[in-house]
């Protein structure tokens, strides 16, 4: 028994003294009396014993199932009265450590069970220590820790590690198996991994993992086989090495990286040692040498370096063992002999040995050094060629600052070059221009626009040179880096021009004094110059430069006068007359010149000079007499003349448009015989009476003439049919049958008249006499088939009509 065990005896049998007095006996024990069951379990509240002996009456009774909950850290041994082995599994099961007989009990016997009940709660209490210190290791431990039982593979305990980790909550976590942690294409390999044997002690292994929010986990998995609640289980941890696999790519792709640029790049790289020993070479280095790598790895660089220039490359490998930096031109050789020059940029590394050697990267400039010096060639050539220009030019920084100018700049200026620099060039603009030209060239810069201005460059007091200047922004790639520009000396053209312009002051005031109408149009048909007589009839005093003939002239007037524009643009001098009837009812006509205006060559018509001249007076003089001498004086009608004109031109219509020509001849029967009975004056009244009927029976637009005595004809133009002439014909028949009144004199007459009737269509050969003669037969006619009725003829196909019988 052990010493300084608390033993408490609850019972009241015989039995129970007894055991209490052979413990005493044995000095090895404190023994403690805590009388029946129900005392025992308020004294325990209180107390604490090691073990307890329990008299054991019936396991039904529920209060030895309370010795559990009431003394958990108590061992104890059931003493049952009744020998019944059967009793046994129900009070262990109730927590019992042992069940002895307590009639059959002995000191030995007892002090052997409660030596055997104290080392099993003893190895007991090592065995919980032991499970209490691995489940703090299992919680606390940093690391994702697991069990899952390897027939289901559901969780069957994670730390707290594993929570953090993967994003579960306890609970959901031992609802779960590998195979959520797993993505559903790895399950297979999951699967066969499982199935192999396990070491005692697995060697890691790399998967994949998945986090409760998708995030993937990459963790090195350490597992090692065990039993957990009697079921064979794996006891696993997971070590994310998410970020140090992602350190390790990077580091990868950085190496892949760093190769492929030694390997791709398009500059020259190459390491050698502090003596100059080749130790590693790229591509576009070897390619550059006409080598391949492996022909110059392990090589001197003085193979590749031409002899005259080796001695400087033992002072380069002295300068960059002492600087351990080093940057210049290298003169290098080709394979095929060539001289290359290689812009180099080294530096002193280390090995991991701690050896220096050297890292180079160069530059093939050899190209480059040949379009400079080819460049600086063609700069001389252009600055001799813009010495050598009459023009004088010069270039401006974005600010407007000159930085150039050439000889001829010099010249006009009076400045040398280096005097005209930034805004000094303004010094050489006369006085009286100098602050337009600074203000217009200011705002050109500042506008980022092209500059253009006249001005005047000043010697001296006695000299002053007339220039046009301009200058236009110079765009590289897209951005304007400065402006270039030139000066033209335009002396002898500013006196041209001074001298052109007081000429034409001179022309101008001489055509604005003449009455006669003067302009001058371009090839485009617009205005450069009109006197003020043609702007005062055209514009109303306003100028007519630059407008189109066509704006000036009005729609009417343009398309009647437009064929002579054309016809002189064409080269042929013109004259015609114009006339035009206004809204007011004015008339008026203009004979106007048009005089084409050639080119030098003779070759181009530039433009047309126009002259008019108002004839209106003499036109209206001039109708007034025609019309005089087309008038009959006693009828008002028109004479001979003016009728056979009248015909002429209705001939000639009726052949353009095809159309129907109607001609009356017609005159007064018996007349010779008033004028012998009544005298001339009776006669002539009849013949103003006849005169005034036919203007009232025929329309307004018909021609009426008196030819001479009695005899009279008509012009009808338009009619649709023939048969309309026959009806004009018996009308005026019809119209004389009626009384002449003559009341001055008093008389009443009867009077009648015979009418030849001629029709003219599609003849295009007739002519006027042989229409008159068609008249006059048709009148013969109408007089011998008995007077006062008419005749029709229509070409040789005469339409003959007998005087009417009655009205």
């Amino acid at each position: 028994m052990h010493k300084g065990v608390d033993i408490g005896l609850i019972g009241t049998a015989p039995g129970i003294r007894q055991i209490a007095a052979a413990l005493a006996d044995a000095a090895n024990a404190r023994v403690l009396g805590l009388g029946d069951l129900d005392n025992a379990l308020q004294a325990l509240e209180a107390l604490s014993c090691d073990l307890l002996l329990v008299e054991a009456t019936d396991p039904a009774l529920p209060a030895y199932a309370q010795l559990r909950a009431v003394a958990p850290d108590s061992a104890w041994i059931a003493l049952d009265r009744v020998d019944a082995i059967g009793r046994v599994p129900a009070w262990m099961a109730l927590g019992a450590a042992a069940c002895l007989a307590l009639d059959r009990l002995d000191a030995e016997l007892l002090q052997r069970s409660i030596a055997q009940v104290l080392a099993g709660r003893a190895t007991t209490a090592a065995l919980n220590a032991q499970r209490d210190d691995l489940l703090v290791l299992f919680e606390r431990t940093p690391l994702p820790m697991w069990v899952f039982d390897t027939v289901t593979l559901r969780f069957l305990a994670v730390n707290d590690a594993a929570i953090r980790a993967y994003g579960y909550r306890h609970e959901e976590f031992q609802r779960l198996s590998l195979y959520d942690l797993r993505d559903p294409e790895e399950h297979a390999a999951l699967e066969l991994a499982l199935s192999q044997p396990l070491p005692v002690q697995a060697s890691a292994s790399l998967v994949r993992h998945r986090a409760a929010d998708g995030r993937p986990i990459l963790v090195e998995i350490s597992a090692q086989e065990l039993r957990y609640g009697g079921r064979p289980a794996r006891l696993e941890m997971a070590r994310d090495v998410t970020a140090q696999r992602q350190a390790i790519r990077s580091i990868e792709a950085s190496e892949r990286r760093f190769r492929d640029l030694f390997e791709q790049s398009l500059g020259l790289i190459c390491t050698h040692d502090m003596d100059g020993l080749l130790l590693s070479v790229n591509p576009a280095a070897a390619n550059a040498l006409g080598y391949r790598v492996a022909e110059l790895v392990g090589r001197s660089m003085l193979g590749i370096i031409p002899e005259t220039m080796q001695a400087h490359f033992h002072t380069y490998l002295k300068r960059i063992a002492r600087n351990e930096a080093d940057s210049g031109l290298f003169y290098v050789q080709h394979r095929d002999g060539e001289q290359r020059i290689w812009e180099y940029n080294n530096r002193v590394l280390r090995d991991e040995d701690g050896q220096p050697f050297v890292m180079g990267h160069s530059l093939d400039i050899t190209e480059h050094r040949l379009y400079e010096h080819r460049l600086r060639e063609q700069q001389a050539e252009l600055e001799a060629v813009n010495d050598g220009s009459p023009m004088g030019l010069f270039r401006a920084s974005l600010g407007g600052a000159w930085n150039y100018a050439n000889r001829a700049f010099e010249r006009m200026a009076g400045l040398r070059s280096d005097e005209a620099r930034g805004h000094d060039w303004l010094r050489a603009v006369h006085p009286d221009d100098r602050a337009r030209v600074t203000a217009d060239w200011q705002a050109a810069v500042q506008h980022r626009q092209r500059f253009q201005s006249r001005l005047r460059f000043r010697h001296d007091s006695n000299h002053t040179v007339w220039v046009a200047m301009q200058a236009a922004p110079l765009v590289v790639e897209g951005e304007i880096t400065g402006y270039a520009g030139s000066i033209e000396d335009i002396s002898a053209r500013h006196l041209a021009e001074e001298q052109l312009r007081r000429n034409e002051q001179r022309l101008r005031t001489i055509t604005d004094a003449l009455p006669a109408m003067i302009a001058y149009v371009d090839a485009a048909q617009r205005y450069q110059f009109a006197n003020v007589a043609y702007e005062q009839a055209y514009a109303g005093a306003r100028s007519l430069v630059g407008r189109h003939a066509r704006q000036v002239l009005g729609e009417d007037t343009y398309l009647r006068r437009q064929p002579h524009i054309e016809q002189a643009l064409h080269g042929v001098r013109v004259t015609f007359e114009d006339e035009d009837e206004r809204e007011d009812g004015s008339y008026v006509c203009l004979e106007l010149t048009y005089i084409p205006q050639w080119d030098e060559e003779r070759r181009q018509v530039l433009g047309v000079h126009v002259m008019a001249q108002d004839i209106t007076r003499q036109k209206v003089e001039e109708k007034r007499w025609i019309q005089a001498a087309e008038r009959d004086s006693l009828t008002g009608l028109s004479n001979r003349a003016g009728f056979l004109v009248r015909l002429e031109r209705a001939l000639a219509r009726s052949r353009d448009q095809r159309s129907l020509l109607v001609v009356l001849y017609l005159d007064i029967d018996r007349f010779k015989q008033i004028n012998d009975s009544h005298g001339h004056a009776v006669g002539d009244e009849v013949l103003r009476i006849f005169a005034q009927r036919l203007g009232t029976v025929l329309r307004p637009s018909d021609v009426i003439a008196r030819l001479g005595g009695d005899e009279f004809t008509v012009i009808i133009e338009g009619m649709r049919r023939s048969q309309y002439a026959s009806a004009a014909a018996a009308k005026i028949v019809a119209a004389m049958r009626k009384p002449f009144l003559l009341e001055v004199q008093g008389l009443s007459l009867s009077v009648s008249t015979s009418v030849g009737v001629a029709l003219a269509q599609n003849e295009a050969q007739l002519s006027v006499a042989q229409l008159l003669e068609r008249a006059d037969g048709a009148l013969y006619e109408a007089k011998s088939a008995g007077r006062d009725g008419y005749r029709v003829r229509a070409g040789d196909n005469a339409e003959m009509q007998k005087k009417p019988t009655s009205g």
